[in-house]
This record gives structure tokens, C-alpha cells and sequence, in this order.
């Protein structure tokens, strides 16, 4: 079966590659999308029309199929298969425009799902009621370092998994991997509660959305695994300092501990109770596997197995997301489901003029960060 396969924001390209305001995920999944046999890339759009010209010549797309507005494309090009990759704010309309379009069955969607909890609802709402396949790009869920994690965990190496100790990154834009990956060592149990406390005191805004310079946020699953994230500009993505805990991942067991991305290395490693640390040779894909993702988005829709990046598994993941953001607002526990909670809490905050953080830089604002396909 061949799938016309349509990318919407497909950004500067590669050469351009800004972690917070343009990462060349479309040119990633265009890649994923080239190497496989059954699909063939029939439209690309953005806002910026250079930017679709030049994606257009890299992946051979024919000039009828470059557009600057999506809609127009969706029209023009009639896709079964959507990557959305464009800046955070604009993820839930254009999502749902694919979704109520008609000719489109599935819908792969970077993440965070949306700039709002109600926005991120509503997008697994509309593609569930009109039975478009949604999923999102956690592709950290392939990358081997968490899968061999998971096998240690099933194979009960390290006893029932207990608590989930996470330090890597921001809460928000890099907090959808993290929890997701937590929700996925935890066979996707949802949320009970959230408590936490964010700073904003310098203004970051990555992808469009505001994020926290500092975040430190606990929750339990419904069957009694708990979760700490200490996330922050003292805790990067990659080398720097280690301020709360000496690795990525702490996934601590009734019987021992697995540690993921530990300072001093290895990427894997393992304790039981009683022993020394077991190290396990990884390899270097801590930021995870997109072809594998695209391959997996594929698979479902051609009905050969359950998708890992449904929306139901993001919707878990940004609940808590969005929760921890409303404990800090409201200085209290969060019950779970998150009920009430329309906004994204910080956002609301800044508009509002009730937290004022200092500019980081005073540069414009990059095309990527703007509204538009």
C-alpha cells in the first residue's frame, strides 16, 4: 500500500538547526519517509516560502505541491498521511484541520502536543471522533538506551519498579520526553496526583511557549509508582552540570537501580541489592530513533500492530505536564484527572503580568516561533 505523505512546517532546514526555536524535524521525518518503499512525499508548506522551496528540491516535490498555507494543501494534494512539525502554538489547529479534512487517516505530530491543555484535549478528541490515527513524536522511546532500560525492568532485574527519578532538561518542551519515558518504564499507568514548583525568572521561550528556568515536580501513578523530575537550566541535555542527581534516569526497583545517561558514564548501568553496578554497552541514541518512530506510526496504520506514540499515551504524559505547571500556580497538590484547566498555567501567568521574568536576549523572533504552517 503507498501513502501520500504531506509535511506542514518544514522550517530553515538542517543547516539552521536551533535547540528552542527551529530543530529539522520535518527534514528527519522526510528522511524516514524517503528510505521507505510505500510512501512517496507529495506536499510540503510553511509559512515562509524559501523554506518550502527548498525542501521541496531536497525530497522531489513536484512545484504543485509546495504551498505556504496548509489548508490550501490539504486541498491541493489530498494526503492520507500529515507530519506536523510546526512551533508548538499551532499544533492543535492545524491538527484538527487535517483531521476534519477528509482525505487525511493519520496525523504524526511533534511534540509537546499543544500549547494548552485544552488544546491538546481537543486534538485527540477531533482525530478520535473522525478516525484519524493521531500520534506524536516521542521518538526517545526508541532509542536503545531506554529500550534495553525497559527490558532490564520487565525482566525484573531490579524488582517492581518503584519510583522514577528524572534530571534532564526543561519541564515542558524536554519534560514531554522525560515523562514519557517515565510513563512507558511504568506500562503507561496514568497520573493520581502532581505537586510541584517552577521558577520563571528569565524568559525562555522554546518553540513558542514559555518555559521555566526551574522546575522541581513529584506525582504517583494510579498503581503507586511515584516520579520526582529536578529539571533546569543547571540540569542541560547534554554535558554540563549534574545538580541533582548523576544521571539522566534513576529508575529505582524493590530489589535495585537502573541509572540512564550517568555523568561519568556508562549510558546503562544496574545494581541489585547486595552487588556491584552492572554496566550495559548502549548504543549513543539517547535523543532516540525518528526513522523507527516513522516506521512505527506506518505499521499501525497499516493495521500490523498498536502504535507506541498514540495520543492516549501523550494525553497521559501532557496531563501531568500541565498539572505540575497548575500546582505551582495554585502553591498545591493537583488531583488527577486535570479538571478545570483549559491554559497552560505558566503562559497565563506571563500574560497576566503576575510573573514578570527578565528578557534572556532581545533578538526578533525567529520565523520558527511564530504562528502559521
Amino acid at each position: 500500500m503507498s501513502h501520500r505523505v504531506a509535511v506542514v512546517g518544514v522550517g530553515p532546514g538542517r543547516e539552521t538547526d536551533i535547540s528552542g526555536r527551529s530543530h529539522a524535524f520535518a527534514y528527519e521525518h522526510a528522511d524516514a519517509y524517503r528510505d521507505r518503499d510505500d510512501c512517496e512525499l507529495v506536499a510540503c508548506a510553511d509559512v515562509v516560502p524559501e523554506y518550502a522551496d527548498r525542501f521541496a528540491a531536497e525530497y522531489g516535490v513536484s512545484e504543485g505541491g509546495v504551498y505556504e498555507d496548509y489548508a490550501a494543501m490539504l486541498d491541493g494534494s489530498d494526503p492520507d498521511l500529515v507530519s506536523v512539525c510546526t512551533p508548538i502554538p499551532t499544533h492543535a489547529d492545524i491538527v484538527v484541520g487535517c483531521a476534519e479534512h477528509g482525505s487525511v487517516e493519520a496525523v504524526h505530530c511533534e511534540k509537546p502536543m499543544a500549547r494548552t491543555w485544552a488544546g491538546a484535549r481537543a486534538m485527540a478528541h477531533v482525530c478520535d471522533r473522525a478516525g484519524v490515527q493521531l500520534t506524536f513524536g516521542h521518538q526517545r522511546r526508541f532509542g536503545d538506551p531506554f529500550r534495553r532500560a525497559k527490558r532490564l525492568l520487565d525482566d525484573g532485574v531490579v524488582g517492581d519498579l518503584e519510583r522514577v527519578e528524572i534530571s534532564w532538561g526543561n519541564f515542558f518542551d524536554n519534560g514531554t520526553h522525560t515523562l514519557d519515558l517515565a510513563a512507558m518504564f511504568n506500562d503507561e499507568h496514568r497520573g493520581a496526583w502532581v505537586m510541584g514548583q517552577l521558577d520563571y525568572s528569565t524568559e525562555h521561550v522554546r518553540y513558542g511557549v514559555h518555559t521555566a528556568d526551574h522546575a522541581f515536580v513529584s506525582w504517583q501513578y494510579e498503581n503507586g509508582v511515584h516520579g520526582v523530575a529536578a529539571t533546569g537550566d543547571d540540569v542541560p541535555l547534554s554535558d554540563g552540570p549534574y545538580d541533582f542527581y548523576d544521571c539522566w534516569f534513576r529508575l529505582v526497583g524493590g530489589e535495585g537501580v537502573i541509572e540512564i545517561g550517568r555523568r561519568d558514564g556508562p549510558g546503562l548501568a544496574y545494581r541489585r541489592d547486595g552487588e556491584g553496578w552492572t554496566e550495559v554497552e548502549v548504543a549513543d541514541e539517547f535523543d532516540g530513533r525518528v526513522d523507527l518512530a516513522i516506521d512505527d506510526v506506518l505499521g499501525a496504520l497499516d493495521g500490523e500492530a498498536e502504535t507506541a506514540l498514540e495520543a492516549r499515551h501523550a494525553l497521559n504524559t501532557t496531563e501531568i505536564l500541565f498539572a505540575g505547571h497548575e500546582s505551582s500556580r495554585r502553591r498545591g497538590r493537583v488531583e488527577l484527572p486535570l479538571t478545570g484547566v483549559y491554559d497552560h498555567p505558566l503562559e497565563s501567568l506571563v500574560e497576566a503580568g503576575e510573573v514578570v521574568p527578565e528578557r534572556g536576549d532581545d533578538r526578533p523572533p525567529h520565523p520558527s516561533e511564530t504562528d502559521g504552517a
